[in-house]
């Protein structure tokens, strides 16, 4: 095993031997867009004459400007696509990082984890290998539900906040290591069923997932199933679900607008172990044979006046009830 300097250094692809503005001339742009890029990936800020680059963070300087430069795109989208990449790795090689720092604690008896650099490096080029392949494989996913006609996903989706309930007590009370253990069970297992659902996990905030489906119908099933996975489960706590469809927002992965922040109302509203949904949302699903709507008193809304909530309930379709091994 090499120490814990020399592959940081590999990492990074070799020591650093270059100044910022050494590499901006290299590239042949100036250091305002060569400062732009770097903080855009999410590197903290460096004086432009301190040594801290290599001949990697040139050439990766160099792809981000060339996209521009052969009019592929222009600054502010090149800037937006690095952002995306430095905020997303960043979140994904600590949530990396944490799990196998989990792992080694888990088999230590002690409590105490061993050094975690020996893992990491055995593992850095399979996680690697396996990063690019996510990758291609979700861009081809998102690149399938790009609408032929209008060059862009479609506006109108079903809205989806999986809540666990009582999140803030058990915050409150549960060891550090027990919380995380929960939280990463509650997100994985409903990952998991959105995803063989055919839904889509837009995001995970500790006690909620937030995530779509094309279809109230696909929702409905996705959002039942999730809460009958979580009253099965003996660490995890009953979640409370809301779901409305309408139009939305896309934005750089995220999704906007008055139908993400009635489906987040909803499910305040949302009795424990319960999935809820608004009466425009409802109608889509009246025809469905396996599914019951029941409705509740009118609720005041805040933002939206006077909403009555409609509980969603399995009506003889545990048969159809995503299962996830």
């Amino acid at each position: 095993m090499i120490g814990r300097e020399e592959f940081t250094t590999h990492l990074r692809g070799g020591p650093w031997t270059l100044r910022r503005r050494e590499v901006a001339k290299r590239v042949g742009v100036s250091l305002l867009s060569a400062r732009k890029i770097w903080r855009a990936l999410g590197f903290p800020g460096v004086d432009d004459d301190e040594v801290a680059f290599n001949e990697t963070d040139t050439k990766a300087l160099g792809i981000a400007v060339g996209m521009v430069r052969h009019d592929l795109i222009d600054e502010e989208t090149a800037i937006a696509c690095a952002r995306a990449l430095g905020q997303n790795t960043d979140r994904l090689v600590s949530w990396q990082i944490d799990a196998l720092l989990e792992y080694l604690a888990a088999r230590s008896p002690s409590g105490q984890p061993e050094d975690p650099l020996k893992l990491i490096e055995q593992l850095t080029p399979e996680l690697e290998e396996l990063l690019l392949y996510s990758f291609r494989r979700q861009l081809a996913a998102s690149i399938s539900r790009i609408d032929a006609s209008s060059g862009r996903p479609a506006d109108a989706v079903t809205v989806c906040f999986a809540d666990l309930v009582a999140y803030t007590r058990l915050s409150r009370r549960l060891p550090r290591r027990e919380l995380s253990r929960l939280v990463q069970r509650f997100e994985g297992l409903a990952s998991d069923v959105v995803t063989a659902g055919g839904g889509r996990v837009i995001k995970t905030v500790g006690d909620e997932v937030l995530f779509i489906a094309t279809d109230a119908t696909k929702a409905a099933l996705i959002a039942l199933s999730i809460s009958a996975r979580m009253a099965d489960d003996d660490l995890v706590p009953d979640v409370r679900v809301g779901m409305v469809h309408g139009p939305v927002l896309r934005s750089l992965g995220d999704v906007y607008g008055t139908t993400v922040n009635l489906a987040s109302r909803l499910t305040s509203l949302a009795e424990p172990g319960t999935v809820v949904t608004d009466p425009g949302t409802a109608k889509t699903l009246e025809d469905h044979p396996g599914i019951e709507l029941v409705a509740q008193r009118p609720r005041l809304v805040r933002g939206f006046g006077q909403v009555q909530p409609l509980l969603v309930a399995p009506m003889g379709i545990s048969e159809q009830l995503i299962k996830v091994d």
